[in-house]
């Protein structure tokens, strides 16, 4: 066996089981996944596009990129907007899938808009009949 092959099998080794386009996937769906996170934590923040590129010193397009999944964010890059935000860099990451296939950070995220729908109802008597409403919802599942 020559050296090429050697470092052929070595590569293929390392690169594990599944295809490298599988794992491309994934990759690309994970920066997507953390890019709608990093999206979903700055509006919790109530911070504006601008001001988070302001406070990493970026321009606003290069977070508009990391958001939306078209640039990788780097670890340190994602540890600093991790600090910005006074969030753990863990919140990112989101692991667990619910029985329908929702990714944790899914419901999470639409339990955030719930929560900032809900908050725009100033009637206490609508707020009531709105939480009924989603208890019964619940509890017919």
């Amino acid at each position: 066996m020559n050296s090429t092959q050697k470092n052929e099998n070595t590569m293929k080794s390392a690169q594990g089981s599944g295809s490298s386009t599988d794992r491309r996937k994934r990759s690309r769906v994970l920066d997507a996944e953390v890019g709608q996170s990093i999206r979903q934590h700055r509006k919790s923040a109530k911070m504006t596009l601008q001001g988070l590129a302001d406070r990493l010193g970026i321009a606003y397009q290069q977070v508009q990129k990391y958001e939306t999944g078209v640039n990788r964010v780097g670890a340190g890059r994602l540890m600093e907007i991790a600090e910005i935000l006074n969030i753990p860099v863990s919140s990112f990451f989101e692991t667990g899938h619910d029985p329908e296939g929702h990714s944790d950070g899914e419901a999470v995220l639409m339990g955030r808009q719930l929560l900032t729908t809900f908050m725009k109802i100033k009637d206490p008597q609508k707020r009531k009949s709105a939480l009924t409403y989603i208890r019964t919802l619940a509890e017919s599942e």
